[in-house]
């Protein structure tokens, strides 16, 4: 209990101290000397970091208050990781984002397989080995910036870390494998680092972010497929989080106010309503044990106050109006000027439709399948919280829009009436897909895009098989030729 109320304190400090500095922000840097290091660390502040450390923060404060069922070794992981986080978003130079969101990298790693069951170890590997890999593509466009190259590598770098479509295979497996405050976590929180990077850096590699907005397409209109054949609760729950980055992507790639104001907006929902939705399904799996929708349903009368956040998320997520998703999804698709892309938008608008009416649906409504015991208040505690700000930000937008620099009015008719399409639409789909079985016992087929990375790891291990055979010296000696390479290339950069 101590080691929870720390944890609950110092997230809960920086959360109102990121909180009380927003409606006055002005653009802060400090210069950080760090002991025995020639390098000086620039913490800059301004109203872009300030609206993800905050969002950051907050979202850390509801998993703390949420993971009073966890061992003690969890806490001390969870608030090294938003110390790392906030240093990531503050962070002035482009090397220093790196390094700390290669740490951050790490201590999620040790998030994931908390559970250390075979299925947490096995995502956690892969989760690293992708994520380190990005970050290598990183670090080569950091290194040799002003190459041809170097935007081609950050950006892919970026979207393995935002689990854009089609490097997203880490996303899909982490997100069910870890404890379910993780998970949340991940959605709400990890994926956006990719996104800062590429909207806070574009400018240093000149880079043209419109060159995002294909992945961004495919990661809404797949991501939302791949939700809507799956079983699993939280493998649910990670596609639409393949989905809902597309979306993210999509509004900073059209470059205009409109569009970046819509993502930004989306980006802040996002987080709230999916850690919303991980922490209901948290609670049910916590309560039955289970979490394939063919084996739940009937737990609104045993699980009340689970059922109702849960319906507050998903109508939040499917664009609903009075509640948050709408108004940024109106936004992005008023910003939206080609037919094609009103089009992807509508269909998977309407596929999230559809999958939420399976979520709730199966694991709420109907006929009582499985026994479930009581969660603790403090697991209910964040889903209050969580649920009334999906209505908040709903009804008065404008308290987060004001953040992203947008002041126009985002109410009207006729957003009001664009969201029957989809709707409709999804209800559509969902009836159909409800008819035919599609929904609830897809064909399984063995083709996936898992097939091109297991190929390529299979590549990687041989490769490695064969490298090992041709070290004939201690480990040691190759661990000191890497610490003279590193001190060379520290020298030459700064010369």
């Amino acid at each position: 209990m101590a080691i929870l109320f720390v944890g609950f304190v110092c997230s809960g400090i920086s959360c109102i101290i990121l909180l009380c500095r927003i409606p006055a922000v002005d653009v802060v840097e400090y210069p950080v000397n760090i002991w025995m290091n020639p390098l000086t660390l620039h913490i800059f502040i301004d109203g872009f970091s300030l609206f993800f450390g905050a969002i950051f923060s907050f979202l850390f404060v509801m998993v703390i208050v949420y993971s009073s069922y966890t061992k003690k070794r969890y806490y001390p992981l969870l608030l090294l990781n938003l110390g790392v986080l906030l240093l990531t978003v503050f962070s002035k130079q482009v090397l220093a984002f790196y390094v700390f969101l290669e740490i951050s990298t790490i201590i999620t790693y040790f998030l994931i397989i908390h559970k250390e069951t075979k299925e947490s170890i096995q995502a956690g590997f892969k989760y690293v080995v992708m994520n380190v890999g990005g970050a290598v593509l990183i670090l080569l466009a950091v290194l040799d910036y002003t190459s041809q190259t170097a935007p081609v590598f950050f950006v892919t770098g970026c979207l393995v870390k935002a689990g854009s479509f089609p490097v997203h295979v880490w996303l899909a497996d982490a997100h069910p494998a870890a404890p379910s405050p993780v998970s949340a976590l991940l959605s709400g929180i990890m994926v956006k680092t990719g996104v800062y990077g590429l909207f806070r850096f574009a400018p240093y590699f000149n880079i043209d972010l419109s060159l995002v907005v294909p992945f961004a397409l495919a990661s809404m209109i797949f991501g939302v497929f791949l939700a809507l054949i799956q079983s699993d609760v939280k493998r649910i729950l990670a596609y639409h989080t393949v989905s809902q980055v597309g979306f993210i992507l999509l509004g900073i790639g059209l470059q205009s106010e409109l569009g970046v104001s819509g993502g930004l907006l989306h980006l802040i929902n996002h987080g709230v309503f999916k850690a919303l939705l991980f922490l209901c399904m948290g609670c049910v799996i916590h309560a039955t044990g289970k979490r394939d929708i063919h084996h739940l349903g009937g737990l609104q009368s045993k699980m009340p106050i689970t059922a109702a956040a849960c319906l507050v998320g998903c109508l939040s997520i499917s664009g609903i109006p009075l509640f948050n998703g709408f108004v940024s999804k109106t936004l992005l698709f008023h910003a939206l000027d080609s037919g094609a892309f009103k089009v992807i938008f509508v269909i998977t608008c309407a596929g999230t439709v559809a999958s939420f009416i399976k979520l709730f649906k199966h694991t709420f409504l109907g006929e009582l399948k499985v026994s479930a015991k009581n969660v603790s208040v403090s697991m209910k505690i964040p889903l209050l919280v969580l649920s009334g700000l999906c209505i908040f930000l709903g009804i008065f937008p404008q308290a987060a829009l004001s953040l992203t620099g947008y002041t126009s009015s985002v109410w009207s008719i006729s957003a009001l009436s664009e969201c029957f399409l989809p709707v409709s639409l999804g209800i559509v789909i969902y009836v159909v897909g409800l008819k035919t079985r599609i929904i609830l016992e897809p064909i399984h087929t063995r083709i996936t895009i898992d097939t091109f990375f297991h190929k390529s790891g299979r590549a990687i291990e041989y490769s490695s098989k064969m490298f090992s055979k041709m070290l004939t010296q201690d480990t040691n000696y190759y661990v000191m030729y890497m610490i003279l390479l590193f001190v060379l290339f520290f020298f030459l950069l700064n010369t």
